[in-house]
């Protein structure tokens, strides 16, 4: 029996190929190396990345309305809720697997 690792389907116990990637291209070691590489990131300042969350509405109607009245631009209050949050936490950093 395959590994599920290889390419078997769990659901259906079908194997399959794995994707392949077009010549010359290679996958990075990490997501964040992908991210810094792509087009999306262009235009930030340094020390930036540009990401995509999910996040309750309730939440996203209160930053706007709060980027709205204390006039600033939605990722600068983000930015400041996350400092507040995560400032004093310690925190390991994530292993490479």
């Amino acid at each position: 029996m395959m590994h599920l690792l290889a390419g078997m389907s769990p659901r259906m116990g079908v194997v399959q190929e794995p994707r392949s990637l077009p010549e010359g291209l290679q996958r990075p070691n990490d997501w964040a190396t992908m991210a810094l590489n792509q087009t999306s990131q262009k235009g930030l300042k340094n020390g930036w990345i540009r990401a995509t969350f999910i996040l309750r509405k309730d939440y996203l109607e209160k930053l706007k309305s709060l980027s709205y009245w204390e006039r600033k631009k939605i990722k600068e209050v983000i930015d400041e809720a996350l400092g507040s949050y995560l400032k004093g936490k310690r925190i390991r950093k994530k292993t490479n697997r």
